[in-house]
């Protein structure tokens, strides 16, 4: 049985669905799709049933082209309101030979939950940072080694009660399981960074539609997490506004014609606004003038948050997510923060849009859970010669038909095994 998952990305102008599987580091894209998302207002779920439409049409898509039903995601929601956290938990080797297990690290886990937070908080993930065994500290999953006792020190992220159930809620209405969840900013980043980045210093910038999250990661931990309340939107509002046209049209510009290369040559006219008294036309250049001088206000804003954790060094910059598309953006960037800065856009096939950064790095973040905690059953079950019966598997929610968003079975997931006990 091949080890396939679904990434599930719900945003606030997007929604992103990507099936694959990791075949020797790389991973071999099977479907993917985005689509305008709607009912989701600055990151929060406002129209729950139009979400779940959404999800529901990315699915029977999904279906129609690989030949097998969806049965369940890993889910990727929005950085707005994460908090992080930096825990540890100690606990005894059980094992004869005191042979490390994935049950040991599942109880490490469980015990770095002990810390003070509110009360409003959930989890949405624990992930081990660093192992500490009897005789040395290690990075890399410890499993079959030996040691009386183990340590792990986790990055733990969490967000608003209320914020979280939604996502899970509306995944589950669409008749999925949610194997796993965490957030953009971090599943980006397995993405984006190689591991060296991580641990030396890296920034993220995820531009969304109307906001932007910052993320500073170092030592492994993502260690920063800020928003800045500008995004794509803002372009778009500019190119309306100076040319006085509607914001659809704006839209349809600023991607079809958009770049901050304002030395770009094309003279041809792309737009003419009809005045009272005159005509006042517009080229690819007017545009560009506009989309840099735009680029340049965000930045600013973004530089503000940037300036919080800036201790004079250079740390490796990239620009992820729909609102980062532009040719030229990332000079822009470069000169406002005075750094150099890279906008990153996947290699792999199927997936050449910034969109799907975080579906991808989700593949990689399920393909470490698979490792640390044991085996999670596939999204999707594909026919073969050995296999040729549809098969539904449980994940860690199950499919509910009520309102209730606290008593699902992945809700009880969160207290067992995360749980203090």
């Amino acid at each position: 049985m091949k080890d396939i998952y679904a990434a599930l990305d719900i945003g606030s102008a997007t929604i992103k669905l990507l099936v694959g599987e990791t075949v020797s580091s790389n991973i071999n894209v099977l479907f993917s799709k985005k689509i305008i998302s709607h009912g989701i207002v600055k990151g929060k779920i406002e129209k729950m049933s139009a979400v779940v439409e959404d999800i529901k049409q990315l699915l029977a898509e999904a279906a129609d082209v690989l030949g097998a039903p969806i049965t369940s995601v890993a889910l990727c929601i929005p950085s707005l309101y994460a908090r992080i956290y930096q825990s540890d938990g100690i606990t005894k080797v059980n094992s004869l030979d005191d042979r490390i297990t994935n049950d040991d690290i599942i109880r490490a886990l469980k015990l770095s939950k002990r810390f003070d937070r509110s009360s409003e908080e959930e989890i949405v993930s624990v992930i081990p940072i660093n192992y500490y065994l009897d005789t040395k500290v290690i990075n890399k999953s410890p499993i079959g080694m030996k040691s009386a006792s183990l340590k792990v020190e986790s990055l733990i992220i969490t967000t608003k009660k209320d914020y979280f159930y939604d996502y899970i809620l509306a995944v589950e209405k669409a008749g999925l399981e949610v194997l796993e969840v965490t957030i953009n900013s971090f599943a980006c980043a397995k993405e984006a960074f190689d591991e060296v980045y991580l641990q030396e210093g890296a920034i993220l910038i995820d531009i969304g539609f109307k906001s932007s999250t910052i993320a500073f990661f170092e030592d492994g931990y993502l260690k920063y997490i800020a928003q800045a309340p500008v995004g794509g939107y803002d372009l778009t509002k500019k190119i309306a506004a100076s040319w006085k046209i509607v914001l659809d049209k704006a839209e349809v510009y600023k991607v079809k014609y958009g770049t901050c290369d304002v030395e770009i040559g094309d003279e041809d006219i792309i737009h003419t606004t009809k005045l009272k008294d005159e005509e006042v036309k517009y080229t690819q250049k007017d545009l560009a003038i506009e989309l840099e001088a735009g680029v340049r206000e965000i930045m600013e804003v973004i530089k503000t948050k940037i300036d919080v954790i800036n201790d004079g060094r250079n740390y490796e910059t990239i620009i992820v997510g729909g609102g980062g598309e532009l040719p030229m953006l990332d000079k822009v960037a470069s000169e406002v923060l005075g750094c150099v800065v890279r906008s990153y856009r996947p290699e792999t096939i199927g997936t050449r849009d910034m969109v799907f950064v975080s579906c991808l790095g989700m593949m990689y973040y399920m393909n470490d859970r698979n490792y640390i905690l044991g085996k999670i059953e596939p999204s999707v079950v594909l026919s073969d010669i050995s296999n040729t019966m549809g098969v539904r598997f449980k994940g860690l929610t199950k499919t509910k038909s009520n309102d209730d968003k606290s008593g699902g079975k992945f809700s009880r997931f969160l207290e067992n095994i995360f749980s203090e006990d």
